[in-house]
């Protein structure tokens, strides 16, 4: 399985960054409608798409934290 972060959508496409931060252009008629910048998605063995609600969540609430503190002074 392949885990991706959508770094952002550009025209037709979705780009996504892997931990190894190698980037790919994905289609967006091959993602869910629901998708967003930031989101977290995985990719089967039989290349089925979709979106990890946890991990996009988490990820998510590692940056208001993040954030937090940055301006908490």
């Amino acid at each position: 399985m392949r885990h991706l972060t959508v770094d952002r959508i550009d025209g037709i496409y979705a780009i996504c960054e892997d931990k190894d931060r190698k980037m790919f252009a994905i289609p967006k008629s091959e993602l869910p409608t629901t998708l967003r910048e930031g989101d977290k998605i995985d990719i089967d063995n039989e290349g089925v798409i979709s979106v990890n609600g946890k991990a996009t969540e988490a990820a998510r609430a590692n940056v208001r934290r993040k954030e937090d503190e940055l301006f908490e002074n």
